[in-house]
């Protein structure tokens, strides 16, 4: 996180500086809409459907927000998206209206003890205690019931694609990429195989690729041969210049670090110039940075391009990913590495 991930600049004023009547009135619509209530359950809202999946053996709520293609009628390959720390499932929104654009169902996933509700409950508490709350959310059960979120909702996909009246049929489930932000891409790294002290075993093998963006660096800086090293499928890591977090007090230089430690072929890392965190994540309810659009364009144009070689077998965009055609498109914008 660049600052705090997912606070807005007049979630800071309102906290330390007070709002008028209107403002505070304007700032209760941005939570609502942050906290992912812009429709109610099933019902589309801009090209997107949310509904609430329930986790019967872990008594657990999973909020997911739908991407699903327009046009074709399947079955389509599955992108399952994990937001950061305190984020929900409105995270990168211009990434799931992308993919499905493209071809693809993107299954945006919200995390509870790790999302809007760390710091919604502390509001009037202000920004040291926000930030508090916020580490402290950064643990390695949150981490554990994450990935376990992402296994369910797996196991959920399947059963809805024999019955449910808007997934049946629809969802290719030899083809599922995982993919997240920040603490998100952590989940990302433990369904693709991280190692972990604990004997925690994340991994998940009906996932194929993985796309991590600003990935956090959780005990990978002593051994990442031996932390990210039996990761065996393909992925892609973005990450920026500025890619700085004050929750985990991640360096932008440490991002790279699950890159180093995998040892499996068909690996990708992409450093955007100037890119800082919140960028990756949507940005959505704070100003935006001058080349965040540029940005945001050129990760779903190269995270596509990933997507179509590693689950479709797209020969060309293999070539593409591997020769000069992602560099050359990429031009100074962003630093690539490969393996």
């Amino acid at each position: 996180m660049h600052k705090i991930t997912t606070f807005t600049a007049c979630l800071l004023l309102a906290t330390t500086m007070g709002l008028t009547i209107n403002h505070a009135r304007a700032e209760r619509g941005a939570f609502a809409q942050l906290l992912g209530r812009q429709g109610a359950m099933g019902k589309a809202n801009a090209g997107a459907v949310y509904e609430d999946w329930h986790d019967q053996a872990r008594n657990r709520d999973i909020p997911v927000r739908l991407y699903i293609p327009k046009e074709g009628s399947g079955p389509f390959p599955v992108v399952i998206f994990s937001h950061g720390l305190g984020g929900s499932r409105d995270a990168a929104p211009y990434l799931g209206k992308f993919w499905s654009q493209k071809g693809y169902i993107c299954i945006a996933v919200q995390h509870a003890g790790s999302d809007t509700g760390v710091w919604r409950s502390s509001i009037t508490e202000g920004k040291a205690v926000m930030m508090q709350k916020m580490k402290a959310a950064a643990n390695g059960q949150n981490l554990i019931d994450r990935a376990g979120d992402i296994k369910f909702v797996i196991d959920e996909m399947a059963r809805r694609n024999q019955s449910d009246p808007l997934l049946k049929s629809k969802m290719d489930l030899s083809k599922i990429a995982v993919s997240g932000h920040s603490f998100g891409a952590g989940t990302s790294l433990a369904i693709a195989g991280q190692n972990f002290p604990s004997g925690q075993k994340g991994k998940d093998s009906r996932v194929k690729a993985a796309i991590y963006l600003c990935p956090p660096v959780m005990g990978g800086k002593i051994a990442p041969d031996k932390t990210y090293g039996k990761i065996d499928i393909p992925g892609m890591l973005i990450t920026g210049t500025k890619d700085v977090s004050a929750i985990a007090e991640t360096k932008a230089e440490d991002r790279r670090i699950p890159f180093d430690g995998m040892k499996a072929p068909n690996q990708y890392l992409i450093n955007f110039e100037g890119a800082d965190h919140g960028v990756f994540g949507g940005r959505l309810y704070r100003p935006s940075n001058q080349g965040d659009q540029q940005t945001q364009q050129m990760v779903d144009e190269i995270t596509t391009k990933f997507l179509d070689a590693t689950l479709k077998g797209d020969a060309q965009a293999k070539q593409w990913l591997d020769s000069n055609g992602m560099t050359s498109y990429l031009g100074k914008a962003a630093s690539v590495e490969r393996k």
